[in-house]
């Protein structure tokens, strides 16, 4: 691209929107620098000296990411909360602290010298592990790593709140905290050359809604980059030079996703049934106990998947039972009545355990995850047995048994769940007659034979995360593979609505808690399908719940029959967007002019 042109044309380029939304500001070059960290040996009197400054130091980190905490609870961006979390987790780890003292104490070099080669080693640990979902959660340690390394050599950190307001923010990548520690208003977007939709950079900047692109090529921009520069998460395309129409058609789409998006939070006192109506029950799915205010919020009635692995991804164990009673306790007592279903311990695949990370399968997806590796650990599954009865006592629970493929494997674990039952019984802890149980239906087998589950359960979930993966045989953590994953695809929608007749038919609830609950543009086929229980991520309730409200069950029915009829996954979601565009032409958000 000639300078010489940019500077007279508008110019677009084309990346990966991962955060809805628009943004018009200055570009900002943003990068950081990775110091030189000197090497030089310590004299025997002098170690202790230098464990002492890395304690110092590790001591300013965890200031700073608790001040970074406060701010983002003030935001109620939970994403990044939850991402500082895991850091506060880590840092806490009394492994960290012993490994470094053994590496000053023996090696008998300065606290930075050994603090990187320690670094080192466990980002080949982690990168021996092979799978996406722990590559980019290394890099919410490497911002760690990176803010303890600054204060050992006394130097300052690049920092995004010192970014000019609204700016454009152009980096080659950014760290989990470099998006967390902005306000949400201050900047304007972001816009990588790496980063992928499952980042946390990217979860992030969509909790704080800053519109973000990945995948832009930045060799392409001029070198002397002026603006405005027009961002749009939603399609993905990066403009340059905007002509004067061009900057006024955006700023007008701007202003009226905002105020459309305020409107809809001040409706969430409303019902989330069909004009006609039909009650669709619209639930939270939560990582965290600390969402429950978003949930409340927005109108969520109660929470429809609470992924319990959560409790342990960022630590070195799993939690004990007094920690998971706690917990599940704690999260009763905020819902007061309202129904909560907790997953059993979904691990494996790109979610691991401690232990299982030194494992090595060729294909973890299809390895010992979820229920096998919980029928396989039996210790672990009755630690949180235990947990889950005791805490039955004080409120609505469900249990969800994860990734189940067979009829064994139900009954095995039902069993359990008796066993562990009586023992507490026998102990004098007071349960509850009767424990709602639940089986996930992620896999074909699963949908299948739903009939016979049905049987066996007293309500079904349909997790079209994993469901699609499995029925189409593409890896949703593989990039390459992004275009072959359809939601859409007929043979996934067939399962679906076997699913749900098999369900109603033997008189049991089903509910649908995938990515596609939370898209508006599939809300009347789920409808339509015979879904009446969704449950998303609390953000997404105020616009599901419109969408339903603005839904007859009558002309959903008539629409996934449409939808049903067609043989392409494109053809099905080329359909419904229109038939969304028709009936929701005012959400720009999601219908792109």
């Amino acid at each position: 691209m000639s300078t010489k042109g940019a500077k007279s044309q508008e110019v677009r380029l084309l990346g990966e929107g991962i955060s809805r939304g628009i943004a018009i500001g200055e570009p900002y070059l943003f990068s950081y620098q990775q110091p030189t960290v000197p090497v030089y040996p310590v004299s025997l009197t002098g170690r202790k000296e230098e464990l002492r400054r890395f304690l110092a130091a590790v001591d300013k980190g965890r200031e700073e990411l608790l001040l970074l905490q406060r701010q983002l609870e003030c935001e109620g961006a939970q994403d990044a909360i939850d991402i500082v979390e895991a850091q506060l987790q880590f840092i806490a780890d009394p492994t960290i602290i012993a490994d470094m003292t053994q590496g000053i104490m023996e090696e008998g070099r300065n606290a930075e010298a050994v603090f990187q080669a320690l670094w080192k080693r466990y980002r080949a640990q982690f990168q021996s592990i092979g799978d996406s979902f722990f590559r980019e959660r290394w890099a919410d340690l490497e911002d760690l790593y990176r803010r303890i390394l600054r204060h050992l050599l006394g130097g300052s950190q690049a920092a995004l709140a010192s970014v000019p307001k609204s700016a454009i923010v152009f980096a080659t990548e950014l760290s989990p905290s470099d998006t967390a520690s902005v306000q949400g208003c201050a900047i304007g977007a972001f816009v990588t050359q790496k980063g992928g939709a499952t980042s946390h950079a990217a979860i992030v900047a969509r909790a704080k809604g800053i519109p973000y692109i990945a995948n832009l090529d930045l060799s392409r921009l001029p070198k002397n980059l002026h603006g405005p520069v027009i961002v749009d998460g939603r399609t993905g395309v990066v403009i340059l030079n905007p002509k004067p129409a061009t900057l006024q058609k955006y700023r007008t789409t701007a202003l009226h996703i905002a105020d459309a998006m305020a409107d809809l939070e001040r409706q969430a006192e409303h019902k989330s049934e069909t004009y006609d109506g039909h009650h669709i029950r619209l639930s939270a799915n939560l990582e965290d106990v600390t969402e429950l205010s978003l949930l409340h919020g927005h109108g969520g009635y109660g929470i429809g998947l609470f992924r319990s692995e959560y409790l342990f991804l960022s630590r070195s164990g799993f939690p004990s039972e007094e920690e998971q009673y706690d917990a599940y306790r704690t999260m009763l007592s905020h819902m007061d009545g309202l129904p909560v279903v907790i997953r059993a311990f979904d691990v494996g695949g790109d979610k691991h355990a401690a232990e299982q990370r030194t494992w090595k399968e060729l294909n973890p997806f299809l390895g010992c995850r979820a229920i096998r590796f919980l029928l396989r650990k039996p210790e672990i599954f009755r630690t949180q047995l235990r947990a889950i009865l005791r805490a039955s006592a004080h409120g609505n629970i469900s249990l969800l048994f994860p990734m189940v493929s067979s009829l064994q494997e139900l009954r095995e674990a039902k069993n359990i769940v008796d066993q562990v039952r009586h023992k507490l019984i026998s102990e004098g802890h007071k349960i509850p007659a009767h424990l709602s149980i639940g089986s996930m239906i992620e896999v074909p087998s699963a949908a299948l034979i739903a009939d016979v589950l049905a049987q066996e359960c007293d309500f079904l979930s349909i997790g079209t995360n994993d469901l699609v993966q499995y029925a189409l045989a593409v890896d949703r953590s593989n990039d390459a593979m992004s275009g072959h994953y359809a939601p859409t695809h007929p043979g996934v929608l067939r399962l679906m609505k076997f699913v749900v007749a098999q369900a109603n038919q033997h008189g049991i609830s089903v509910s649908l808690c995938g990515e596609m609950a939370a898209d508006p543009r599939l809300t009347a086929l789920l409808i339509g399908l015979g879904l009446t229980e969704l449950s998303v991520a609390s953000r997404h309730i105020p616009l599901i719940k419109h969408v339903i409200r603005r839904t007859s069950i009558v002309e959903a029915r008539h629409l996934a029959n449409q939808a049903l009829a067609l043989a392409d996954a494109g053809e099905v979601l080329s359909f419904l967007s229109n038939e969304y565009r028709r009936t929701a032409p005012e959400d720009v958000l999601y219908n792109p002019r």
